[in-house]
């Protein structure tokens, strides 16, 4: 429901030379923002009251902020902001996911390696990588800003690569401890849908932070 109402915000014009030049311009006060011109509607225009010129809060929206009253409080929030901030949430993200998995998969390589020159093998880092990885916490919900039709539980599969990557590392323990060939396979297999998860993330995330990156700039 909408309400009669109009919310106001002030520029204080700061020297008397200032405030001469706009009253003695056009009645009609042009607004720009960003080299361009947000539009008002018929008898909510800008106005010149006491040296200073007051413009309704709605016009705002024209420059992509939500107005909102509620409360006796105006809410005002910048939408490039909102997807500046995806952008953030999402390199941070996308940087700690990655560096972990990646020290899993190399780690895995390292061990394979050590078994069939039938070297000693250490499972400790190992271990550690996918704790780390585990615990990767990603983006909490308030810290994103839904862009199309994906929102942050979009990256889900992020999570499913390590729970596939888990499974692998656990079969490649069992195929060193008892030499059974069929652990070794399920260790492949648990791999290669570990790193299928991995892509469906990077090309899912790609996605994502271009789309926020346009809503952001354009």
């Amino acid at each position: 429901m909408k309400k009669m109402m109009m919310f106001t915000l002030t520029v204080t014009l700061l020297s008397c030379s200032m405030a001469h030049t706009v009253s003695s311009a056009p009645k009609k006060i042009n607004v720009i923002f960003n080299e361009k011109e947000l539009k008002t509607q018929a008898g909510v225009e800008a106005k010149m009251i006491d040296g200073r010129v007051y413009i309704p809060a709605n016009i705002l929206r024209g420059a992509r902020f939500s107005v909102e009253y509620k409360n006796s409080t105006l809410h005002l929030v910048n939408s490039y902001f909102l997807y500046t901030r995806n952008l953030m949430e999402m390199h941070v993200f996308n940087h700690v996911f990655t560096t972990r998995f990646n020290k899993m998969d190399q780690e895995v390589v390292h061990i394979l390696g050590n078994v069939l020159l039938e070297e000693p093998v250490d499972f400790s880092k190992l271990h550690e990588f996918i704790a780390e990885a585990e615990s990767n916490a990603g983006i909490r919900p308030e810290n994103f800003t839904p862009v199309l039709d994906y929102n942050s539980f979009d990256f889900s599969d992020a999570g499913y690569s390590v729970e596939s990557y888990k499974k692998a590392s656990t079969e490649l323990i069992a195929y060193v401890n008892t030499g059974d060939k069929e652990r070794l396979k399920s260790f492949h297999e648990e791999r290669k849908k570990a790193l299928e998860y991995y892509d469906s993330y990077t090309y899912m995330y790609d996605r994502i932070f271009k789309l926020s990156y346009i809503s952001a700039t354009k």
